[in-house]
């Protein structure tokens, strides 16, 4: 066997590490047991809602919202005329300097929220959480939690291809929490202590970036304190948008969340980001060389198959949790295209621009 072969084989193997770790983790989250608190005992909740461009989705998103006991508050923020402070930080920065409450939840405007959304999300953090210095309790409890988002799913095999890949992002979110190793979440549904924030200083040192204010947010507090992350796994508290319906706004969408993974903090996730990176792009390379080199036949092969099998073994219990088992009839047909769509969204991230809601994003 080449040396080329082994390095590969190498890589594939650090890839079903990985997806094995989070696989085992999202079974610690499902074995998770929860303690539901009474209503009196439940954190005081400010929803923030940060929006632009967005007339047309945010009025279903708000009338999902509502209801009897919630008032909106709306501010309409200047232009950002400072590049180095990313515009969506910003505006919820604002909101929460104006919010009284214990715990800060967003969503986004284009996403539409269950009424048992806002009541299982704050259960997560357990009792009422306690006043005092935030970053010096003896014994702290929950900082952050991490909720479902899911796809609308269309009959369109490409949209149902885009919403079990999105699907899979959020399993592997919600394993590497189990397994201990915050990795990625979505502020489309992320809830967070204020007093914590705050302590931290916010988004500071993350502000200069224009995507982050969730997954890198989320790292800040698992890397700085001794508080708790942990994922949501209660279907009453998911969270439900839209996939994207044109090449060009997807491509726009994966690269932002792609441009957060070189700013990690934590050096280990870099390393990850990278090691999966180089593997994808050996998977593409070989496999397409395989015609014309028969001898990469079994390496090619033991690749393929230390990729499925982790990825199918998150992928499916979450599927079934979420009621998305529908996704899993294009989860093989998927495949072809995902080492393809990986290296390219981790190129434009990394290297390129891209606009989103009519701002022009350099690197």
């Amino acid at each position: 066997m080449t040396v080329l072969s082994l390095v590969f084989l190498g890589l594939a193997g650090i890839y079903a590490l990985l997806i094995g770790a989070f696989s085992v983790g999202y079974r610690r989250v499902l074995r998770q047991a929860e303690d539901v608190p009474s209503d009196a005992a439940l954190p005081f909740v400010r929803v923030i809602v940060p929006a632009r461009a967005e007339a047309d989705c945010i009025g279903a998103c708000i009338a999902a919202l509502l209801g009897p006991s919630l008032r909106l508050r709306l501010f309409q923020m200047p232009e950002n005329l400072e590049r180095q402070r990313a515009h969506k930080k910003r505006a919820i920065e604002k909101g929460i300097a104006h919010a009284r409450g214990e715990v800060i939840l967003t969503t986004d405007a284009d996403c539409e929220v269950p009424t048992t959304w806002i009541r299982t999300m704050a259960s997560a953090f357990g009792a009422v959480v306690a006043q005092g210095d935030p970053l010096a309790e003896e014994e702290p409890g929950v900082a952050l939690v991490s909720g479902p988002v899911l796809y609308t799913t269309h009959r369109a095999p490409l949209l149902q291809m885009q919403a079990l890949e999105f699907l899979g992002l959020v399993a592997v979110g919600a394993g590497a929490l189990g397994a201990g190793r915050p990795t990625l979440c979505n502020g489309a549904n992320v809830a967070y202590r204020r007093d914590v924030f705050d302590a931290l200083g916010g988004f500071e040192g993350i502000d200069h970036l224009t995507s982050g204010d969730d997954e890198l947010l989320m790292q800040k507090i698992a890397d700085q304190t001794d508080w708790q992350v942990r994922f949501c796994n209660d279907p009453a508290a998911a969270v439900v948008t839209e996939p994207m319906f044109s090449l060009g706004a997807f491509v726009a969408q994966r690269a932002r969340w792609a441009s957060k993974g070189a700013h990690y903090p934590n050096p280990v996730l870099v390393a990850m980001c990278v090691a999966i990176f180089s593997f994808f792009v050996l998977l593409i390379g070989l496999s397409v060389a395989l015609p014309f080199a028969p001898a990469l036949g079994p390496a090619v092969a033991g690749a393929w198959a230390l990729k499925l099998l982790p990825e199918w073994t998150l992928l499916a219990p979450f599927a079934r949790r979420f009621r998305r088992e529908h996704l899993l009839r294009w989860f093989l047909p998927a495949q072809a295209l995902h080492p393809l769509y990986i290296v390219a969204m981790a190129t434009l991230g990394a290297w390129g621009g891209y606009t989103w809601k009519g701002r022009t994003v350099s690197r």
